[in-house]
C-alpha cells in the first residue's frame, strides 16, 4: 500500500538497508509525501543509494535536488560559523540546538534541512545580540520574548532567551524546566556551547510534543529521535531520562515516541519500553502523514477548543481568548506586563500591530472555531490522551 511506502523508505534510510516495498514504488505518492514532510532530500538520497526508480527524468530531478540541497546547507553552515565567530568576538555565549547538531546524526549531514538555525543566549545579552545582528546587515523578522528572529538573504536565525515559549497545559511547566538549559551546556568552540546529550534528547522529544500538541508534527521530528537513538543509545542515561519525563508528566508520550521509532523505523534501544500500542501508533502515523512538517494543514479549531481548560469548551470564550488573551498567557512575550497586568489593553494593541500579516489566517481559524462541534473535540481529545498528551 502506498500509505506505508514512505515509512519503509525512512526505515531504509535509518538502517542503511535496501527498502522492501510491497509492490512497485508509487513515485507520485512518495514525491508528494516527501515534499509535504520536507524530506525530499532523503528521497533523493535513497534513490541515489538504492536506485529506486528507472525513469531517467525522475532520477535527474532527484539528483539535482540532492546536490542542490547539499550545497545550500553547506553554505548555510559556513555562514553560521562566521556568525558564531562574531558572537564569540563580541563576548556573547550562544548555544545552537536542534538542527545544527542533529544534522551530524544523518548519513550525510546536509540532508538534515532546517528553515532556521536556533540559538540560545543569556537574557542579559539580548540587546548586545540585537545590536550586533543589525550591524551585520540582518533584518528583524520577529521581536518579542522569548524568541527573536533575524534574516539576511538565505540566512534565518531564531534567537532564544528560553528554549520553550509555551507550556502544553497546566500539568507541565516546560518553560521553567528549559530555563535551566545553560546548566546542561558543554564547550564547543570559542563561546559556542552545545547541549549535553541527555538534555538535548529530552528537548528534542519535548519540542515534538509541543508541535504535536499545538497542531501537528511531521515525520522528520520522529526521524531526528530515531537517529539520536541509533547513534547514542549506549551513551544516553536512559534511567535518568525516564525520570525526567516522569517529572514532566510526559513519560507516556515518551514511550509512544520511542515505540513509534521502533515500529515505524526498526530502531533498537536498550531503554526498557512497554509493548507498543499498535492501534494508537497506526492512528498517529495516519495523523502525521495527513499533516506537513509543523501541522500547518491541520484544522486548528479543534485544537483551540480542546485546549480550553474549562470542562465544557465554549466557542465564544475561545474566540474572546483568541482576540483578547489574558495577561498570564502573553506576559512571557510582552514582558512589560509582568507585575503590571493593568497594561493588558496596551499589550493587545501591540500584539495586533506585531501580527498584522497573520490576521487573514487568524480570521480563518476563528471561522473554523464557530463551525467545530463537540464530537470533533472529544474525538481529538481522546486521541491526544491516548498518545500521552
Amino acid at each position: 500500500m502506498s500509505d506505508t511506502q514512505f515509512p519503509l523508505l525512512l526505515r531504509s534510510f535509518i538502517q542503511d538497508t535496501p527498502p522492501e516495498p510491497d509492490g512497485l514504488w508509487n513515485i507520485p505518492h512518495l514525491w508528494r509525501t516527501a515534499a509535504e514532510q520536507n524530506l525530499l532530500p532523503v528521497l533523493a538520497y535513497e534513490n541515489k543509494r538504492w536506485k529506486l526508480f528507472d525513469d531517467p527524468n525522475v532520477c535527474r530531478q532527484l539528483d539535482g535536488l540532492l546536490y542542490g540541497t547539499v550545497a545550500t546547507n553547506l553554505n548555510r553552515c559556513v555562514d553560521f560559523e562566521t556568525l558564531s565567530a562574531s558572537f564569540t568576538e563580541h563576548g556573547i555565549a550562544h548555544m545552537p540546538v536542534k538542527g545544527y547538531y542533529l544534522r551530524k546524526l544523518y548519513p550525510t549531514p546536509e540532508l538534515r534541512t532546517f528553515g532556521d538555525i536556533d540559538l540560545l543566549i543569556h537574557p542579559e545579552d539580548r540587546q548586545k545580540v540585537h545590536n550586533l545582528m543589525l550591524s551585520l546587515g540582518y533584518t528583524v523578522k520577529q521581536d518579542w520574548e522569548p524568541t527573536y528572529s533575524y534574516i539576511k538573504d538565505a540566512e534565518y536565525y531564531e534567537i532564544h532567551t528560553n528554549l520553550m515559549d509555551g507550556n502544553l497545559d497546566g500539568r507541565t511547566d516546560l518553560q521553567a524546566y528549559f530555563d535551566a538549559a545553560w546548566a546542561h551546556a558543554e564547550p564547543d568552540d570559542g563561546l559556542r556551547f552545545r547541549p549535553e546529550d541527555d538534555f538535548h534528547f529530552i528537548y528534542t522529544v519535548c519540542h515534538l510534543a509541543k508541535h504535536l500538541y499545538g497542531g501537528g508534527a511531521g515525520l522528520r521530528m520522529y526521524l531526528d529521535v530515531a537517529l539520536y537513538i541509533k547513534h547514542k543509545d549506549d551513551s544516553l542515561h536512559w534511567q535518568a531520562i525516564v525520570g525526567e519525563f516522569t517529572t514532566l508528566h510526559l513519560v507516556d508520550f515518551f514511550h509512544i515516541v520511542m515505540n513509534a521509532c521502533r515500529v515505524w523505523f526498526g530502531t533498537k534501544t536498550i531503554c526498557p519500553l512497554p509493548e507498543p500500542d499498535t492501534e494508537a501508533l497506526d492512528r498517529l502515523l495516519s495523523y502525521t502523514l495527513d499533516s506537513d512538517l509543523f501541522g500547518h494543514s491541520r484544522d486548528h479549531a479543534v485544537i483551540e477548543l480542546r485546549n480550553e481548560k474549562d470542562e465544557s469548551p465554549s466557542r465564544s470564550r475561545v474566540l474572546r481568548k483568541m482576540l483578547f488573551p489574558p495577561a498570564t498567557e502573553i506576559e512571557s512575550r510582552y514582558t512589560f506586563l509582568q507585575n503590571r497586568h493593568w497594561l493588558l489593553p496596551l499589550a493587545w494593541l501591540v500584539r495586533l500591530f506585531a501580527n498584522l500579516r497573520l490576521i487573514p489566517s487568524r480570521i480563518r481559524q476563528m471561522k473554523q472555531v464557530t463551525k467545530t462541534d463537540k464530537a470533533s473535540v472529544e474525538t481529538y481529545d481522546g486521541f491526544m490522551r491516548r498518545i500521552g498528551l
